[in-house]
C-alpha cells in the first residue's frame, strides 16, 4: 500500500568515517557523472582540448548548510588512472576569482590518483557555510590526465585558468563539470533528497548561472526545514536505456542508493524513453511500450524499498511541438507517443508502488491543450520548462514533502 513520507521516518545514512571517528554526512551539491563522448558533431562536450597540467575552477551553490565539507571526485567512467596534483576549496568571487582558499587533502596528501571506475572522498575541510553560499573547488590535474568522466550542460560556468599569475587569468569558460561530482556536509538533515531525471531535472531551459532549475529552487525552499536537496539529473537521460548518460536503472545505485544521507528519491523520467525511438537519436529503436515502462519503474521501487529509501514519482509532462527548428522536430512527438505518455500517467495516478506522487503533467500542461506545455511554463522549446515552470515544479514537490512530514 502507498505510504506517504512521514516526519517519523528513520533517516537512512551512509557513514564516511575518518579514522577513529563515526561521522554521518549528507549531500549538499551534486553533478551526476557521465562518460565523455568522442563524437561531438551533435553535442560538443564543452571541455578543453586537454586537461593534462590544467587548473579548472568550478563555482557552485551549496543547497544545504555545512560546518565541515568533503568533496567527492569521480573517475567512474575512466579507463585509466586520473592524477590530480592539488585541490582547493574557497569562497567564490566574481570574474572566476576565489578568496580564503584552503587546501583539500586526501589521506593527508595534497594530491590523489583516482583509479579507473572509482571515486575518491576528500579529508574533512572546516568550512562553515550557509545554504545558498557560493563556493569554488579548484582542481589541478597531473601531466598525464585525460578527461573521461564529466557532467554535460551543468547550467553553471566553470573556468580553465592560468593559476600561476597573481590574479588567475581565465583561459576558457566551460559549461560542463569535470571530476567534481558531490559536496558533502556534516549538518544533520531530516531528509536527504535526490532529484533524479532527464534534462527537465538537469535544467535545460534554465538560464546559465541563475540557479533556477527546479531542484535548485526546491533546495532553497526546504533547507531551513532541515531537508537537503541535490540534483542528479542528466540531459538525455532515460529509464531503460543509456542515452547521453547511463540509464536510471544502471546508475540508480551510484547516484541515489549509495549517496551518503540520502533517504528520498524524487524521480521524473520517461520522456526520452517514449520520444527517442524513431528520431535521429535512435532511428532504429522499436517504439516504447507501457509494459516496459511499468516494469522499469517497479524495479526502481523494489530497489529503493530494499535500501530503505522513500520513492516519490512524477508524471511525464506534455511535449507536443517539442524542439522546433531542429532535426528532432518531425519525429520527437507523435500522437502515438502522446497516447503512451497519457497511459503511463493514468497508470501512475492509480498505482501504489511508490510513497508519493507529484503530478507534473497537470502542473505544467496548458489549460486548454493538455498535450502542450502551458505557455507560461514553457522555456520556448515546448519541452523544457522555463523559470515559471521550474518554480511550479519545485512548489509541487515541496508540498508533497511537507505533507509527508506532517502526517
Amino acid at each position: 500500500m502507498r505510504q506517504i513520507i512521514r516526519t517519523t521516518a528513520t533517516l537512512v545514512v551512509m557513514a564516511i568515517a575518518a579514522p577513529g571517528l563515526a561521522e554521518n554526512w549528507v549531500p549538499a551539491w551534486m553533478a551526476s557523472p557521465q562518460a565523455v563522448w568522442s563524437d561531438t558533431t551533435v553535442f560538443a562536450t564543452g571541455l578543453p582540448e586537454q586537461i593534462a597540467g590544467a587548473t579548472i575552477r568550478q563555482p557552485l551553490t551549496l543547497g544545504f548548510p555545512a560546518n565541515r565539507i568533503r568533496l567527492v571526485l569521480s573517475n567512474v567512467h575512466g579507463t585509466r588512472p586520473l592524477p590530480i596534483t592539488a585541490v582547493t576549496l574557497a569562497r567564490s568571487a566574481p570574474d572566476a576569482q576565489a578568496k580564503d582558499a584552503q587546501a583539500v587533502l586526501f589521506g593527508g596528501h595534497a594530491g590523489t590518483v583516482i583509479a579507473p571506475g572509482a571515486q575518491v572522498v576528500s579529508d574533512t575541510v572546516v568550512f562553515p557555510a550557509e545554504a545558498g553560499a557560493r563556493i569554488a573547488a579548484t582542481l589541478t590535474y597531473g601531466p598525464d590526465a585525460v578527461a573521461e568522466d564529466f557532467h554535460w550542460d551543468a547550467r553553471e560556468t566553470s573556468y580553465l585558468i592560468d593559476a600561476d599569475k597573481p590574479l588567475p587569468e581565465v583561459l576558457q569558460e566551460l559549461p560542463a563539470r569535470l571530476t567534481l561530482s558531490m559536496v558533502l556536509s556534516d549538518t544533520p538533515a531530516r531528509l536527504g533528497v535526490i532529484a533524479m531525471g532527464d534534462s527537465i531535472t538537469d535544467g535545460n531551459g534554465a538560464p546559465m548561472d541563475a540557479m533556477v532549475r527546479w531542484p535548485d529552487l526546491l533546495a532553497r525552499a526546504l533547507a531551513a526545514e532541515g531537508i537537503a536537496v541535490v540534483n542528479a539529473g542528466i540531459s538525455g537521460g532515460r529509464l531503460l536505456s543509456d542515452g547521453m548518460g547511463r540509464s536510471v536503472l544502471a546508475r540508480l545505485d551510484h547516484d541515489a542508493l549509495a549517496v551518503p544521507g540520502a533517504n528520498t528519491l524524487v524521480l521524473l523520467i520517461g520522456t526520452n524513453d517514449i520520444a527517442w525511438p524513431g528520431t535521429p537519436f535512435s532511428p532504429e529503436e522499436a517504439p516504447m511500450t507501457l509494459d516496459r515502462l511499468q516494469q522499469g519503474l517497479m524495479q526502481v521501487a523494489a530497489r529503493t524499498r530494499a535500501q530503505g529509501m522513500r520513492l516519490v514519482v512524477g508524471t511525464v509532462p506534455p511535449f507536443e511541438g517539442a524542439l522546433p527548428d531542429t532535426p528532432m522536430e518531425e519525429t520527437y512527438w507523435s500522437p502515438e507517443k502522446d497516447a503512451l505518455r497519457r497511459s503511463l500517467n493514468d497508470w501512475l495516478r492509480g498505482a501504489d508502488f511508490y510513497d508519493a506522487l507529484v503530478d507534473f503533467d497537470r502542473v505544467l500542461s496548458a489549460p486548454e491543450d493538455d498535450m502542450r506545455l502551458n505557455p507560461l511554463h514553457d522555456s520556448g522549446d515546448h519541452l523544457h520548462p522555463g523559470g515559471n515552470g521550474n518554480q511550479a515544479m519545485a512548489d509541487a514537490v515541496a508540498q508533497v514533502l511537507r505533507k509527508g512530514w506532517e502526517e
